[in-house]
């Protein structure tokens, strides 16, 4: 089941520095697709939400290590989705230099109330040590081409 409130966390463990570089540079893309439960016909009902860039635009970089905190917090009280499948993307700018084994994780930060998530308070410090929902890990190629888009398995919440 989906938190009422919800922000996604991507910490980037490739062992290279990602920068958003021009086009096409390096991104990052948050694929969405949600379900709940049709009240009408009791079937199952997907919708696809807007994809999210996590505020990676035009000038930002995320250094081995570092994470990045996405700028929308999505609300779950209207549409009230009960499962939600996510994949996603990252277009590496410096393809031969990602590290075998390196990784993009993840994380999801839910919560009950809206402004009062891990992410949101003073003293937060990251998703692995705020103990957040590990939700998957995407191994890079270390073989990847230049501006070569790179995509996870779709995770299932």
């Amino acid at each position: 089941m989906l938190p009422q409130f919800r922000k996604w966390i991507l910490v980037n463990n490739s062992g290279q520095l990602l920068t958003y570089n021009g086009d096409p540079g390096g991104r990052i893309n948050l694929k969405q697709t949600a379900y709940s439960i049709s009240p009408s016909t009791g079937l199952i009902a997907y919708t696809q939400i807007t994809d999210d860039d996590l505020g990676f635009v035009g000038g930002s970089s995320l250094a081995n290590g570092a994470e990045i905190v996405g700028d929308i917090e999505y609300d779950n009280t209207i549409n009230k989705y009960i499962g939600l499948q996510v994949q996603l993307e990252v277009t590496h700018d410096e393809g031969a230099a990602i590290v075998a084994g390196g990784v993009f994780d993840l994380y999801i930060d839910g919560g009950d109330a809206t402004g009062d998530l891990s992410s949101d308070s003073t003293g937060y410090g990251s998703a692995e040590a705020s103990a957040l929902q590990l939700i998957g890990s995407m191994v890079c190629d270390p073989n990847v081409a230049d501006d070569e888009v790179i995509r996870s398995a779709v995770w299932e919440l």
